[in-house]
C-alpha cells in the first residue's frame, strides 16, 4: 500500500489550470453598449473558447481551440465572423510551428511563438496566477491579419465595480508599436478570469469591456 501510495504521489496530475465557465460581458463604445456572451471549456487542458456578440444586425464571433502545456498556452486553431475588418470578413486560421495557414488569408510564416486572440488572454491569466510581471507576447491580430507584438506589465491592483459586487484585480497593461494598448482587470477570486478590459485605439477612443452577471463556473 505504502508503495502505491508513493507512485500515486509522483505521477503527473492532469487537471485543468482553469475551470470551464460562461459568461456574459458588456461592449461598451462610443456607439452604444452592446451584451457579449463568452463559453470557456477546459477539458484536460485543451481548451475551447467562443465570443458571440451583435452590433445592431452585425454578428460577431470568435471560435477558438488551443492547449496549456505547463505554463505556456499553444494555439491549435481558429475562426473568426468580424463584420468590421476588411474582407475577408470570414476566415478560419491553422496554427503550427513557424506556420499560421489559412485559405482566405495569405499563409503567415514566423520566426517565433505565436498566440491566437483568445489564447493570449489566457496566457494573461496564467501569468497573473503565477506571479510573472513583465514580458512580451507574439499574437496574430484577427483584425490586421498579422502578427504584433506586445509587452505586458502589470501594475497597482485596483478594486473593480460589478453589478454583483467590488472585486480586486490584478492590473496588467499590454502596448505596442502597432496598435493601442490594452489594459486587463483579472479577478483572482474569479479564477483569475478576465472581469474587464480598456482597449485604447490609435484615435484615442475608448472601448471598454466589462462583466455584466457573475460568471457560471461548470461543475468538472
Amino acid at each position: 500500500m505504502r508503495v502505491i501510495l508513493i507512485l500515486f504521489l509522483t505521477l503527473p496530475f492532469f487537471g485543468n489550470e482553469f475551470k470551464s465557465y460562461d459568461a456574459k460581458f458588456s461592449f461598451k463604445t462610443k456607439f452604444g453598449d452592446f451584451p457579449l456572451k463568452r463559453y470557456f471549456t477546459s477539458e484536460n487542458n485543451d481548451i475551447n473558447t467562443r465570443v458571440k456578440m451583435q452590433v445592431f444586425w452585425l454578428k460577431y464571433s470568435l471560435d477558438s481551440n488551443f492547449r496549456i502545456e505547463g505554463k505556456d498556452v499553444v494555439s491549435v486553431n481558429t475562426k473568426v465572423q468580424d463584420p468590421f475588418r476588411n474582407d475577408p470578413k470570414k476566415f478560419s486560421a491553422n496554427f503550427f510551428p513557424n506556420i499560421i495557414e489559412s485559405n482566405e488569408l495569405n499563409n503567415l510564416s514566423f520566426d517565433s511563438f505565436v498566440l491566437e486572440q483568445l489564447a493570449s488572454d489566457v496566457q494573461v491569466r496564467i501569468n497573473a496566477k503565477y506571479g510573472v510581471t513583465d514580458y512580451a507576447l507574439n499574437i496574430f491580430d484577427n483584425t490586421k491579419g498579422q502578427v504584433v507584438s506586445k509587452n505586458y506589465q502589470q501594475l497597482n491592483n485596483e478594486v473593480i465595480e460589478t453589478s454583483f459586487g467590488a472585486i480586486e484585480t490584478i492590473v496588467v497593461l499590454a502596448t505596442s508599436e502597432n496598435v493601442g494598448p490594452i489594459k486587463y482587470f483579472i479577478a483572482p477570486t474569479l479564477d483569475y478570469l478576465i472581469i474587464k478590459s480598456i482597449a485604447t485605439l490609435k484615435n484615442g477612443e475608448e472601448r471598454v469591456l466589462i462583466i455584466s452577471e457573475m460568471p457560471r463556473f461548470l461543475e468538472e
